[in-house]
């Protein structure tokens, strides 16, 4: 019990894929202008995590590894995370009755995703569902404070050198910094 909560505690702060490896920094830079888009955005990116790693793990456990065709990894798990996000995709357009726009092409293409996969592919089951649930409730914590740190940018004056990505960078940096200090 102590280590599932050292797990969660782990993948939503101190190593959170957006802030901390800056995997799927393009989203968390993009996708953030608004707290809601970013709020839908980061919810999706978790959905995604949670069920490509209940897909992806069978795989590698029972059908790369035995076979030895651990080098096709990236590719057979890449393939795994665009079907994935397609049908969530698909199933949230149903479930809207309205076009999504590009958000699940973002996710689809999250190199967060893929990093959460890699990473758990050798875990134990259990661990890496919990692992992939961590990764992705950190991704949405960081899409959060981001789109509130960027509201902030927005207001504030920026010198014209640091104006757009460079203070997002410089932002998103410091951002890490506090919560690595957890």
């Amino acid at each position: 019990m102590e280590n599932l909560f050292a797990i969660l505690l782990a993948g939503v702060l101190t190593s959170n894929y957006a802030l901390q490896s800056y995997l799927g920094v393009s989203t968390m830079l993009g996708a953030s202008k608004e707290t809601v888009k970013s709020a839908v955005t980061g919810l999706a990116v978790t959905v995604v995590m949670v069920l490509s790693v209940l897909v992806i793990w069978p795989v590698q456990t029972f059908v790369l590894a035995p076979c030895g065709l651990d080098y096709l990894q990236t590719l057979v798990f890449v393939t795994i995370i665009v079907a994935v996000a397609s049908l969530v995709g698909a199933a949230a357009k149903a479930l809207c009755k309205k076009p999504l726009g590009v958000w699940f092409s973002l996710v689809a293409l999250n190199s967060a995703v893929l990093g959460v996969c890699v990473n758990n592919a050798a875990a134990p089951f259990g661990e890496a569902l919990l692992s992939a649930l961590a990764a992705g409730l950190g991704f949405l914590l960081a899409l959060l404070v981001f789109a509130g740190v960027r509201s902030r940018i927005e207001e504030a004056y920026v010198p014209q050198a640091f104006r757009g990505l460079p203070v997002y960078l410089m932002a998103a940096a410091i951002v890490s910094l506090a919560l690595f200090a957890f």
